[in-house]
């Protein structure tokens, strides 16, 4: 008795449907596509973190447990650097288009000033709460690599996000918002942390050209930042509040304004080791002493 074969053997195949992706992922084309948008805003949650790891290391009460609060904080700063580190390699590896396209906003270009800070941040916590975990060497290392790299950025931004503001980008009359003065802000962070190194130089030459080039930082972010300010506040009396989104950010005007201070407080006291009096007497003459167990942050 013969029997009947269908036309086409291959339809006859059952092709079992691919697994439904679950999790934060499902909506996504490949996994790579998570990091398409990661701008470097992220980095100030980095900052955040560490601010928060330093203000604990040195508030001038301490309490049992707050050094080790603080340590914990800081290694997650530290671990969440190297996320984000590694997240935006990626990022500009798979999405360099949408990356570049970050340097031509006009608002999120500001955010490269994120960065450096983070940097920065980790380093100081790396010499205030490290040795107690890594060892005094290996804590020097970490921000002996840390403030460098974090320097050359934060001068970098500085300089590199004004050009394009100036030349490239164009920026309504009421876009000043808060967020203009993260890119300027970097060297004032890298001359208070700056201060911490110094008296792991050798004496002479490399602690003078140190604290020289910190008081260099200084004055270019103090300088910068007083003309954003300025920017800030004719938008505020000729234009009124920003959107509600952007309200927040006008706190980071409290950013330069308390760095700066503390800025000048760290180098202030850290003068005397590489200048002689009169300069050192007169760098440490608005300067007030702080305990050896409770130094002052860097990053406050």
């Amino acid at each position: 008795m013969a029997t009947s074969t269908p036309a086409h053997p291959v339809a006859a195949l059952t092709v079992p449907a691919a697994p439904a992706r679950r999790g934060p992922l499902r909506d996504l084309g490949r996994p790579a596509d998570a990091f398409a948008s990661l701008g470097p805003n992220w980095f100030a949650s980095v900052m955040g973190t560490g601010i928060v790891a330093t203000a604990a290391a040195t508030l001038p009460v301490q309490w049992p447990g707050l050094r080790g609060f603080a340590t914990a904080i800081w290694v997650l700063a530290a671990a969440w650097l190297l996320v984000l580190t590694a997240a935006q390699i990626v990022h500009w590896t798979r999405h360099r288009e949408t990356a570049l396209g970050h340097a031509r906003n006009p608002v999120m270009v500001q955010f490269y000033g994120a960065p450096p800070m983070a940097l920065l941040t980790v380093g100081a916590g790396a010499l205030l709460l490290g040795p107690g975990l890594i060892g005094a060497h290996a804590a020097l290392i970490v921000d002996a690599v840390l403030w460098p790299l974090g320097t050359v950025a934060g001068l970098a931004s500085s300089l590199a996000v004004p050009y394009l503001m100036f030349t490239r980008l164009r920026a309504a009359p009421d876009a000043a918002f808060g967020g203009w003065l993260m890119p300027v802000v970097p060297p004032m962070v890298s001359a208070a942390t700056g201060a911490l190194l110094i008296p792991h130089l050798p004496a002479g030459q490399p602690r003078l050209s140190l604290l020289l080039a910190c008081y260099a930082m200084f004055g270019i972010s103090v300088i910068a930042s007083l003309v954003v300010i300025t920017q800030l506040w004719q938008r505020l009396v000729r234009h009124s509040a920003a959107p509600a989104a952007m309200v927040p950010t006008l706190w980071i005007v409290l950013g330069p304004l308390g760095q700066s201070i503390t800025a000048a407080n760290l180098l202030g006291e850290a003068a005397h080791l590489a200048l002689p009096p009169p300069s050192s007497t007169a760098a440490t003459a608005d300067c007030r002493p702080t305990s050896p167990a409770a130094p002052r942050s860097p990053t406050s």
